[in-house]
């Protein structure tokens, strides 16, 4: 067989059964072998879209996502997606073509030439390689896989000379086994952490990214400890749990509860920046600082931990849970007293009516993805999701356009599941196109674009800096059109009631359904 069949022939192998692609010459001979190898693709309208499709699927289904993409262009176009997955740490699996090996850096002009691609990968990703001969592949791609699967998680990239594609291998890659493994937890930092916790009088849990699949709600109601939790863990506690102080990181009660506590637990967490950006209030931590993550660098910045437990969250907390524990005190009542204390802006209070329609007509089971726009930013602060996985929210890198991509691959990713999006008018256009994905699926897909008349959340920022706006004002003339075009049902709402039904409707479609929802604003500016 060829070297391109080869490669999807061993990824199989590695129980990879999904790819998102654009198909293109350069790819033909990947492409050539995937049905053989039982490996369904998924095609997008553009490669951002492709990376983001992939993206959603690893977090859905926590297997890396898998694309193929073709040489220079291809991957370029993709480069946002992969500095997505870098900076929310995703299993994220570029197979790009890349320029003949014999023409390479030689400015010869071949198609899709670029002067090294690996270079601008390896901008936006910590594992990139360029692979010289076939017989190198199996051991780059068990690389590659632990680099993803191991420790912290992230993208990796594996750039393949389309000569090299083309060539004949004398039998199929056997995989080879894994190079690296999830350090194992010190005994003695586990003793350490779980005394400290155990004699903490008001013992708090910081939940981040990293605690997804730990047994948090365990280890809470052990400690009797309240639990907040960032953008990325939301939902690691059931949102109605007395314990569960939800994501409210930027606001007064969850920072005074964090600030008097004796003991914080902060699990999988970077404390970033973006986990407070919606009132720009800093983190301050007074007492014993235990922290738990994968990632030896995380473990001491920006706060320097009191007891430092190097390994994999769920593990960690699992013995932490069966090895701390202290009497039931008043837990509860200082995660309620962090809930109540919370300081809305008016236009965030301005949202309340339409979030609530969204949350009761939403299914419980259905998977909400974000896009950054202002009623979006209100949600993701104000609804805790049933799961982990009901709700994708990439406000790390904080792209525009990522929700209809990200959809799509959260549908494919779990096809019983309903899928929501909610992107604004001027966001949407960044990647609108992969709407006609949408509808080739040929599912439930609904699309909710909140209309409040251009880039609402840059046009504040303008004001809030007392500078003249300036190109702010960027939407389109009919979103509902442009979605009948591609072939959905479209409909617009100007209350939360006609949103309401307008959501139970499209969760009950067999279709693609775009609802566009105007803010007063908008609607004032189309009389």
């Amino acid at each position: 067989m060829r070297f391109g069949e080869g490669v999807t022939r061993l990824l199989a192998d590695y129980g990879v059964d999904t790819v998102f692609g654009i198909p293109g010459v350069h790819t033909i001979e990947m492409y050539r072998g995937l049905r053989d190898a039982g490996i369904a693709s998924h095609p997008a309208r553009h490669e951002q879209g492709v990376g983001f499709m992939a993206d959603a699927y690893a977090r859905q289904t926590g297997r890396p996502g898998v694309a193929i993409l073709v040489t220079g262009p291809g991957l370029l176009n993709a480069l946002t997606p992969l500095a997505q997955a870098w900076h929310d740490s995703v299993p994220l699996l570029f197979l790009a073509a890349d320029t003949d090996s014999t023409l390479a850096g030689r400015r010869r002009g071949p198609l899709h030439d670029v002067r090294d691609q690996t270079a601008a990968a390896a901008g936006v990703s910590d594992h990139v390689w360029r692979v010289t001969d076939p017989a190198e592949f199996p051991a780059v791609l068990a690389a590659a896989w632990a680099a993803m699967t191991t420790g912290r998680p992230g993208p990796a990239v594996i750039s393949l000379p389309i000569d090299l594609l083309e060539r004949e291998i004398p039998a199929p890659f056997t995989r080879l086994p894994l190079p690296t493994a999830t350090p194992e937890p010190d005994p003695a930092a586990l003793a350490d952490a779980s005394r400290v916790l155990s004699s903490a009088s008001r013992p708090a849990i910081l939940a981040g990214g990293g605690s997804r699949g730990a047994e948090v709600t365990q280890l809470a109601e052990a400690l009797d400890a309240p639990v907040v939790t960032t953008g990325n863990a939301a939902g690691v506690l059931a949102a109605a749990h007395p314990l569960n102080v939800g994501v409210l990181l930027p606001f007064a009660g969850a920072q005074r509860l964090l600030k008097e506590a004796d003991v914080v637990l902060a699990v999988g967490t970077e404390f970033s920046e973006t986990d407070v950006l919606y009132s720009g209030r800093p983190i301050q931590i007074d007492g014993t600082l235990v922290r738990v993550d994968v990632d030896p660098d995380a473990l001491h910045v920006p706060f320097p931990a009191d007891v430092a437990v190097l390994g994999d969250a769920a593990a960690v907390v699992a013995v932490l849970a069966e090895s701390a524990s202290r009497p039931a005190g008043d837990g509860a009542a200082r995660a309620a007293v962090a809930r109540a204390d919370v300081a809305w802006t008016t236009q965030s209070e301005g949202h309340a009516p339409w979030i609530d329609a969204i949350v009761a007509a939403t299914p419980a089971e259905a998977v909400t993805v974000l896009d950054s726009t202002q009623l979006a930013y209100t949600l993701h602060q104000m609804v805790v999701p049933s799961s982990p996985t009901a709700r994708i929210a990439t406000y790390g890198l904080g792209t525009l356009g990522a929700a209809v991509p990200m959809a799509v691959g959260a549908a494919i990713a779990e096809p019983e599941r309903p899928v929501l999006a909610i992107a604004g008018d001027g966001g949407v256009l960044f990647s609108l196109p992969e709407l006609a994905t949408a509808v080739d699926l040929g599912r439930q897909f609904t699309l909710l674009i909140w209309d409040n008349r251009g880039y609402g959340e840059i046009r504040d920022s303008f004001d809030r800096a007392g500078a003249e706006r300036i190109d702010t004002e960027v939407t389109a003339h009919d979103h509902a059109a442009i979605a009948r075009g591609f072939g959905a049902h479209a409909v617009t709402v100007d209350t939360p009631d006609e949103l309401a039904t307008a959501l139970r409707d499209a969760f009950g479609s067999a279709g693609a359904t775009v609802i566009v929802a105007r803010e007063a604003a908008a609607v004032a500016a189309t009389v």
